[in-house]
């Protein structure tokens, strides 16, 4: 058994700008090296996003990915791995970002991943990036109906993309009706009737929400959704499916109330894969006052999701991303007429040392 194995680099890529194997691997990588290292049963470096998690006991993307893909084609991974080295492998797991096309300005993004936040950007005085929207041309040429084996359609928020629903369409006329459609929404969205139908004809369908706390928080980090609307849909979703997750994105700003976002999770039986904001880095989970993390502890204990998320050596950096970080998004709440204190009180009287709100 190969514990370094990872089918990303074999059969995965994700069409986005720039493309990519994997959206957890740097800018700089070598796909040839990782897949030499892999097969020599060891770990690449360019892999150190889920080494990180998987050395702190937590699941990686690497393990989340060999699993679905066992699952997918009824093929234990030992035996997946046996055809890649007879260099039988082709790109089967697709992820698309056919537009940036959103309407959530969330705390940690820009207007690269959401057209929401161009005109915020213009009242910041910061240059928006070009809207992303690929061609139904495009997804012709580079999406093979009839052989794909899983896809997931990102966005932007891929639930307002009309070409998302023309792949689902184009899959069934191939007769793919087995491809296991993932879709990474933010549940804003109300569907039409016929694209429920649509999406009931699917074998395998996944909505992978993007929640990052509850309530109020998930309304502060995520504007201007509204958390009534999220369970509304959710609620929708699992009479579609029982496959139902979440990708959570922790910050400096929900790491305070992590474990009562996971203990919602576990109520409402959702599966989540959580990501620790590496970029921009003044909102890394770490970048906090030392005070504040003595707070988190205080409250939760050091639990090994708390541990490895803010318990490792503090940093001159961690204080003066925290500095960025405060800046940030005093700035981002003028322009959204909003204020965090309104959202996140307990984080406010934390932060109120550091800060005037």
């Amino acid at each position: 058994m190969n514990d370094y194995f990872c089918v990303l680099p074999f059969f995965g890529y994700e069409y986005k700008p720039g493309g990519t194997h994997c959206c957890l691997l740097p800018k700089d990588y070598n796909i040839d090296s990782i897949r030499n290292s892999i097969l020599a049963k060891e770990r690449s470096s360019y892999c150190n996003a889920c080494w990180s998690l998987e050395d702190h006991g937590l699941v990686s993307d690497r393990k989340l990915k060999n699993n679905a893909f066992d699952f997918y084609t009824d093929k234990d991974i030992r035996y997946v791995e046996d055809d890649v080295r007879q260099g039988k492998y082709k790109t089967t797991m697709i992820k698309t970002i056919i537009s940036n096309t959103c309407n959530s300005t969330c705390v940690t993004c820009n207007s690269s991943a959401s057209s929401a936040w161009a005109p915020l950007e213009i009242k910041l005085k910061i240059t928006p990036n070009r809207p992303i929207s690929m061609t139904q041309e495009q997804i012709d040429k580079i999406l093979d109906f009839k052989e794909l084996l899983s896809l997931n359609l990102m966005g932007g928020e891929p639930l307002y993309e009309k070409l998302n629903f023309y792949i689902l369409e184009k899959l069934l006329e191939h007769g793919n009706d087995k491809c296991f459609i993932q879709i990474t929404t933010n549940g804003s969205v109300s569907l039409t009737s016929y694209h429920k139908d649509l999406l009931r004809k699917f074998k395998n369908v996944n909505f992978n929400l993007s929640i990052d706390g509850v309530g109020k928080v998930f309304e502060y980090l995520r504007f201007p959704l509204k958390w009534d609307n999220l369970l509304e849909n959710l609620a929708f979703f699992k009479t579609l499916t029982e496959n139902v997750s979440v990708s959570y994105t922790i910050s400096n700003l929900n790491v305070l109330y992590h474990i009562e976002t996971i203990d919602w999770f576990k109520k409402n039986n959702l599966n989540y894969h959580f990501n620790p904001v590496i970029n921009p880095s003044h909102f890394r989970p770490s970048a906090l006052p030392v005070t504040v993390k003595e707070e988190i502890f205080k409250k939760y204990g050091r639990t090994k999701e708390l541990e490895f998320l803010i318990g490792a050596q503090h940093t001159d950096q961690d204080d003066i991303d925290f500095a960025i970080m405060l800046d940030t998004i005093g700035k981002q709440d003028a322009v959204k007429d909003i204020s965090y204190s309104d959202y996140m009180p307990e984080l406010t009287n934390l932060f109120s040392i550091f800060h005037q709100i």
